[in-house]
């Protein structure tokens, strides 16, 4: 076992701790599109007008109100765990964000939340950014479920995905008022343990081939002296 744990002394005490292992620690933020940043104080003026561009001002969290730019940027941050600015691979041009909000560690899940110019709106770049940020997500916080709340007019577009992409959980009929018509919002999720498989099958230049966890090297170590 020598070859496999290094064998090391604390006080009069021998311990046998396992070799450290090494990691790529970089996450993938890149596709062939579309990359993901963090969010720096020069992309609130962009964020500021992406919120109220007319397409977006009854799609995105304000549901139609008109709050004052500083309040847009106090609640920018309000129950956030990660998001990241979307830009286009090819000029860094800021496209979108990306938010994931409301996690729950105790119960495995957390929700997704995006917004981005309406000109962009149903290209495949939008998808391909999803796809890097779910990934992020279940592999830096290993939750089971991620959870999308769509009003029905948005959820329109996507439909086509339920059962492949992800799937309907529930649906709260008549839930809110807008346009002058009542409407229904689902509860979307994608589940952990289907990710591997659906990205594979739809994004796979986007899965990583090689481990991110470098097994340890076996060496000789003496114990240490404790004189």
């Amino acid at each position: 076992m020598r070859d496999e744990r290094t064998s090391r002394r604390c006080g009069t005490h021998a311990l046998d701790v396992p070799q450290p292992r090494s990691a790529d620690a970089a996450p993938v933020l890149a596709g062939r599109e579309m990359r993901l940043r963090p969010v720096k104080q020069s992309d609130y003026p962009f964020l500021l007008d992406l919120q109220v561009e007319p397409d977006n001002l009854v799609r995105w969290r304000y549901r139609g109100t008109t709050p004052s730019p500083e309040q847009i940027v106090q609640t920018l941050w309000q129950s956030v765990l990660a998001q990241f600015v979307i830009a286009r691979v090819d000029d860094d041009e800021p496209i979108g964000l990306i938010v994931c909000y409301n996690p729950d560690f105790r119960h495995g899940y957390a929700y997704l939340a995006m917004i981005i110019l309406p000109r962009y709106e149903m290209t495949g770049w939008i998808f391909e950014a999803v796809a890097l940020f779910l990934n992020y997500v279940f592999e830096t916080f290993g939750f089971r479920k991620i959870y999308f709340e769509m009003l029905e007019f948005n959820y329109a577009k996507i439909a086509s995905g339920a059962g492949s992409l992800f799937h309907v959980e529930a649906c709260l009929r008549d839930h809110e008022c807008h346009l002058g018509h009542r409407w229904h919002q689902y509860t979307l999720a994608t589940y952990r343990d289907e990710w591997p498989a659906t990205l594979a099958r739809y994004y796979p230049h986007l899965v990583r081939c090689d481990d991110r966890v470098k097994p340890a090297h076996p060496r000789d170590y003496e114990p240490a002296s404790t004189t």
